[in-house]
């Protein structure tokens, strides 16, 4: 019994996660359709997507008992079938009931597991539905298909939502061609496919019908009915092909149309999928049998728990080096020389284990940039702006749980940018600028870390107006002077805000000091420029993984720490007396760069030597643009490391991103290199 708990258990979160999936991929979608709502002009291959998306949202949640899914997804999926019917109006109102719509099932899927459901909002969901679904007045009393001298049997033969088709693109003014093909029955599915892409390219293909033909012994002829705005001309080159013929319908053609029978199509069937499949299973019940997907789904918890394992090997293989070592030195160079021949072996093999269980954890960031183009569409609306999202390097990799964290800090940026960057049109056309704003999104990778940009051609930050806020709050005193950079950090501090008003959407310093510290958690920097009337960028810079890293292990005050190597750029002895003191903080020329320098031990305030040494070993570590030199005791050596959380007792340490355990029974502190480069830069340290 409790067997089969555990698998019904299972396949509801298999059901949570597909259907996440599935309004992640409608909110997109919609995202899309919203662009056609000035226009009224329905984009036909997005509504059936979404269509389709609801309709297999439905039938899941019905599947596993959700009943309110299922129900606010019937009712979603009605005001779509309308939609892509012509029976209902797409106007920027539908497109925000759609909108609200997927947000309040994306709501009830996350929390589906709770038991509660917000039955009023479901209520308000549906009735705003229901408002859309009135069909526009028709004046028409002759239908404008009587001219196109289309057989009775392929009209007959039409779907409701093809016939709805065929109407719009006469209405529009298209040509409507009768495209008459012939193919082997071997290859006919493969055929059609590539004829059937080949035509979208020029315009719509309404209908495909089997059709009587008989060209070849063992063949089969389709009647296609396509729509396109192309002369006949420019379709004949399009397609291109011997088995092809073409006609253009209510100009000339009406006999061959007429010639054109049909077989009997099941109403709101797909003629092609249907024919083509059932052929093909026909011809190789073996071959469709089987399943041509290459990917499966993996909760990431089990990928944690192999990236666990993993570290424990490359412990466990550390422990075999130090033992290689001490056999050495003990005087068995036989035994260790045998031993070590085996712990290369395993190093290797362990190498090649931690990059393809990495590689599995890598995740396009464009997974995140789709969900902020949702954020940019419904924040804009919200505040009556037009705003244009553009995404740049949406393939670049990340590991996926940094992707996770970083999910909030993005969405709390992208707002902002929307409400205290971007100006009203009518500010914007004042001016002299466009009356859409755009926000760039951007990322690319730089060395072992991935950078993230949000760029906004809004207003900018008011320095003058930050100092200004600052000095009412007492952040700062009358007298002190503020570079335009230290102004701009101010804004990352705790409640700190240039908004006079409170809303639900505020000023750029809401959330700030959450972003920053999440951003942080992540062992990453958030860098911001900004120029007054120009807009603003925000620079994220993050390592590509957490997980398993090369560490530099260094002594400082009898304590022993470890620096992701990633982040150091070098290591050098310094005597005493080259160091500098700049506005009182200790400096180094290094190749003609003034290098400010952070004594660990100062940092921790532990107590140790640094001061006392004539020479001293100085790190030099780097994040994006800013270099720092901490001034350490020992350098120990390179070692792999598996980074441990230390759980939120110890979250708001400064300087310290989590715990590693060195494979012989000692735990080291892994130090945040972003976050002691911010404080040192700030004069904390």
């Amino acid at each position: 019994m409790s067997g089969n708990n555990d698998n019904l258990g299972k396949a509801v979160k298999d059901f949570l996660a597909e259907a996440e999936e599935i309004i992640d991929q409608l909110s997109l979608d919609l995202v899309g359709l919203s662009d056609c709502a000035d226009t009224g002009d329905c984009n036909p291959d997005l509504v059936n997507s979404i269509f389709r998306g609801a309709h297999s949202l439905k039938g899941l949640a019905g599947m596993f008992g959700f009943t309110d899914i299922a129900d606010l997804a019937h009712n979603l999926e009605n005001l779509l079938d309308s939609l892509r019917l012509g029976k209902a109006v797409l106007n920027q109102t539908t497109v925000s009931v759609l909108f609200d719509s997927m947000e309040l099932l994306g709501t009830m899927v996350r929390g589906a597991g709770t038991g509660v459901s917000d039955t009023q909002g479901i209520e308000r969901a549906v009735s705003r539905i229901n408002s859309c679904l009135s069909p526009p007045p028709s004046t028409e009393t002759v239908s404008p298909l009587a001219g196109l001298g289309i057989s009775e049997k392929i009209l007959g033969a039409l779907t409701e939502y093809e016939e709805h088709r065929l109407l719009e693109n006469v209405k529009k003014g298209r040509g409507v061609y009768s495209i008459h093909a012939s193919f082997s029955l071997m290859t006919f599915d493969q055929d059609l496919g590539e004829l059937t892409d080949t035509l979208k390219q020029g315009g719509e293909v309404i209908s495909t019908l089997p059709s009587a033909g008989g060209g070849l012994d063992a063949g089969i002829d389709f009647e296609i009915l396509f729509g396109s705005e192309l002369d006949t001309a420019a379709v004949t080159a399009l397609v291109d092909k011997d088995n092809v013929i073409i006609t253009r319908l209510g100009g000339g053609g009406r006999g061959a149309a007429e010639t054109a029978t049909s077989s009997t199509v099941a109403d709101g069937e797909d003629v092609t999928a249907a024919t083509g499949g059932e052929a093909a299973a026909a011809a190789d019940t073996a071959v469709t049998a089987k399943s041509f997907s290459r990917t499966v789904r993996v909760d990431i918890g089990k990928l944690d728990e192999l990236m666990n394992i993993v570290g424990e090997l490359v412990l466990s293989h550390s422990s075999i080096s130090q033992f290689v070592a001490n056999l050495r030195r003990d005087g068995h160079p036989a035994l260790a020389s045998e031993l070590g021949k085996s712990a290369k072996v395993l190093e290797r093999k362990l190498t090649e284990l931690q990059k393809g269980v990495m590689e599995i954890r890598m995740i396009p960031v464009g997974q995140l940039f789709e969900k902020m183009s949702r954020i940019v569409r419904k924040v804009s609306r919200e505040q009556g702006k037009k705003v244009e999202l553009k995404t740049f390097g949406a393939d670049t990799e990340l590991d996926k749980l940094i992707v996770e964290d970083i999910s909030d800090p993005m969405m709390h940026i992208i707002r902002n940018a929307i409400d205290h960057g971007i100006e009203l049109p009518e500010e914007r056309r004042t001016l002299g600028k466009d009356a859409k704003g755009i926000i760039r999104l951007s990322s690319f990778q730089k060395g072992n870390h991935v950078v993230i940009e949000v760029e906004d051609d809004g207003r900018g930050i008011d320095v003058e107006r930050v100092k200004k806020k600052a000095r009412e709050k007492g952040l700062i005193g009358p007298a002190d002077a503020l570079t335009d950079r230290e102004a701009i950090d101010l804004i990352f501090l705790p409640g700190f805000s240039t908004s006079d008003t409170v809303s639900e959407i505020s000023g750029r310093g809401v959330g700030m000091d959450v972003v920053k510290n999440n951003i942080a958690a992540v062992s990453g920097m958030v860098d911001v420029e900004s120029t007054l009337g120009e807009g603003s960028r925000m620079t994220i810079t993050l390592p590509i993984t957490l997980a398993i890293i090369k560490a530099l292990i260094i002594a400082s005050a009898g304590r022993t720490y470890a620096i992701p190597i990633t982040s150091v750029l070098e290591t050098i002895m310094v005597e005493n007396r080259d160091i500098l003191t700049v506005e009182k903080k200790e400096v180094i020329h290094l190749r003609e760069v003034t290098l400010p320098l952070l004594r660990l031990d100062r940092f921790f305030e532990t107590t140790g030597m640094s001061d006392l040494l004539e020479s001293f070993y100085v790190v030099v570590v780097g994040v994006a643009e800013k270099r720092l030199g901490i001034v350490v005791d020992d350098l120990l050596g390179q070692q792999d490391i598996v980074i441990k959380s230390m759980g939120e007792t110890f979250k708001g340490f400064k300087g310290i991103s989590g715990a590693a355990d060195l494979g012989d029974q000692r735990t080291i502190l892994v130090l945040d290199v972003g976050g002691i480069i911010n404080e040192a830069m700030r004069g904390s340290a």
